[in-house]
């Protein structure tokens, strides 16, 4: 077990119905990670992933014409950081710089394991202020009923 983390976090836990290398994959393939990442009424207009420790990862995230978004939030954002481990299959560990916050780097910790009926997701969302903690819950959850849905169909 990991030790609980200082400070404010989101740690949310899903079974995805599929085969955990394909559900990694959708984690570390550009072409398929655009199609769920980022909460509902949410599309990826562009993604680079270096899925290597010391790599890069950016996206950039548009939220619908239709999509509500929090008061003073931009609706077209940039996420970027950087692999800090990767155990392929297992895990991905990286850094998050948000364009809406950027004085904030947290830490997003994906774990991977077998589970019966699929593969059992867990997202451990660290080094995040107090007061956005609601909008990474809700956006989590979103966000991994969006990869759901994606095997779903």
């Amino acid at each position: 077990m990991s030790p609980t983390p200082a400070g404010p976090f989101v740690k949310q836990t899903r079974l995805i119905r599929a085969a955990r290398r394909a559900v990694y994959d959708a984690w570390t393939l550009p072409e398929i990670f655009m199609k769920w990442w980022g909460p509902a009424d949410h599309v990826v207009s562009g993604v680079e992933l270096d899925v290597r420790e010391g790599g890069a990862l950016c996206f950039t995230d548009d939220a619908l014409p239709h999509a509500s978004v929090p008061p003073g939030y931009p609706r077209s954002m940039t996420g970027s950081g950087v692999y800090t481990e990767v155990v392929p299959g297992e895990r991905l560990q990286f850094t998050m710089k948000a364009s809406w916050n950027p004085g904030e780097a947290s830490l997003i910790t994906v774990t991977f394991r077998d589970a019966e009926g699929g593969t059992e997701i867990t997202i451990l969302h660290e080094k995040i202020a107090a007061d956005t903690v609601h909008l990474f819950e809700a956006g989590w959850a979103s966000t991994l009923g969006k990869l759901a849905a994606l095997f779903a169909a």
